[in-house]
């Protein structure tokens, strides 16, 4: 069975487990006499193989208020570690990401709260969520989240970031507990049709989102608030053909090389050179990405497709049209000859006539008919950016050549 070939390759093995072992004990020397707890997908046993990183919250007074997270009990955590391999990461406050053996270990201050609905901060609820997922799977439950993590990764859906708006670890964990296994998961997705709601626990609040999962621990939030529907949609094709014809292909797409440029396709490289928070840089990204496509349509290109990729060092951002050649002038339909508006329509434009439908019509040049200028004005960026832009003439890396073939490997 496909499922059990996959666990053999992604279910860690004991040896696995003793090298994590190693690196928190190395954290947790460096660690003593804080109110430190591993969390995250390692500690409730749903960690996936060659995929690890390790969350370690440190824990303060909810008193000290959040700022003292940001200032001090970061510092203090600097003071620790800092001579070990480390890097700053930026969420909702500052936390320290530190690599031992290749072993990534975010090191993040949170604030001890009572329970989860009386969070300050986004992190400030982990515990809980720890709590509640250990109670509610056994050791198949957990291989049950192994499979339909790697499934999500393999169809692009998984990761809860902006880049990404995909499904956190939690909401595939709260998936496996609400309805029992991966394929009853898939079975149920592919029959979704939003809004979906998926309660183990009654919402606090209303939510608009098209998947609501109410947080077990904290029922005013909704764990799949950032999922997109282009996510959502995604999931539900894959389950539905996975359920026809299981393939480990949706685990682990195959990379296709080959394909035809179509249209004209615009690949603009970004190399920032200042750092930044992932989700801030990727709200702009994908702000960019929305007016350049609004820009290039305004201006009469006739868009295929604007998609964007990378880090938050490097970003691709890249533009299809079905021709990046326009007319420096364009037909202006007006309004009826009856119509109030006539006189301002005919103050404000030249070579007007009087089509057979009645209706008036003018000639007009475009104010900008160069798409690469067009696409370069349009990126909102507030962080400081080189950037080369070309028409693509070769097929380069694998990730355009994934931009140019639309269809997932798993779909056709």
């Amino acid at each position: 069975m496909i499922e059990e070939e996959v666990l053999k390759i992604i279910k860690p093995t004991e040896e696995d487990k003793k090298g994590i072992e190693k690196v928190l004990e190395i954290i947790r020397e460096r660690l003593n006499k804080l109110d430190f707890e591993v969390e995250g997908s390692f500690r409730k046993g749903t960690w996936l193989r060659q995929d690890t990183d390790i969350d370690v919250f440190v824990f303060y007074p909810k008193d000290v208020g959040k700022e003292y997270l940001e200032r001090n009990a970061l510092n203090d955590i600097i003071n620790r570690i800092k001579d070990l391999d480390y890097t700053l990461a930026y969420a909702e406050h500052p936390y320290v990401i530190v690599n031992i053996n290749n072993v990534e270990v975010d090191i993040v201050p949170a604030l001890r709260v009572e329970s989860g609905d009386k969070a300050i901060t986004a992190v400030d609820r982990t515990p809980f969520h720890t709590k509640y997922v250990t109670s509610h799977l056994d050791e198949r439950g957990k291989d049950e989240v192994r499979l339909l993590k790697r499934f999500m990764k393999g169809i692009g859906v998984y990761g809860a970031e902006l880049k990404v708006q995909g499904f956190s670890g939690y909401a595939t964990e709260l998936l496996i507990i609400y309805y029992g296994n991966f394929r009853k998961v898939l079975e149920e997705a592919s029959k979704w049709k939003h809004p979906i709601k998926i309660e183990l626990t009654k919402p606090m609040k209303i939510f608009s989102e098209p998947l609501i999962i109410p947080d077990p621990v904290d029922p005013k939030r909704n764990v799949t608030a950032a999922v997109s529907l282009k996510n959502i949609a995604t999931f539900s094709i894959a389950a539905k053909y996975y359920l026809k014809n299981p393939s480990i292909e949706f685990f682990f797409p195959s990379k296709k090389v080959e394909e035809k440029v179509k249209g004209d396709v615009l690949i603009l490289r970004l190399n920032l050179d200042e750092k930044s928070s992932e989700d801030i840089v990727w709200g702009q990204i994908k702000r960019s990405v929305n007016k350049i496509e609004r820009a290039l349509k305004q201006y009469g290109f006739r868009v295929i497709d604007v998609q964007a990729w990378g880090d938050t060092n490097n970003i691709t951002i890249a533009v299809q049209l079905e021709s990046k050649n326009i007319g420096q002038y364009y037909l202006n339909i007006g309004p009826q000859y009856y119509s109030e508006t006539i006189e301002d329509f005919i103050q404000k434009n030249d070579n007007i006539w009087v089509g057979e439908d009645g209706r008036l019509y003018s000639i007009k040049e475009r104010k900008e008919y160069d798409a690469e200028t067009i696409a370069k004005k349009n990126i909102v960026l507030k962080v400081k950016y080189n950037i080369e832009s070309y028409w693509l003439q070769n097929k380069e890396d694998q990730q355009i050549m994934k931009f140019l073939r639309k269809t997932p490997t798993w779909l056709k």
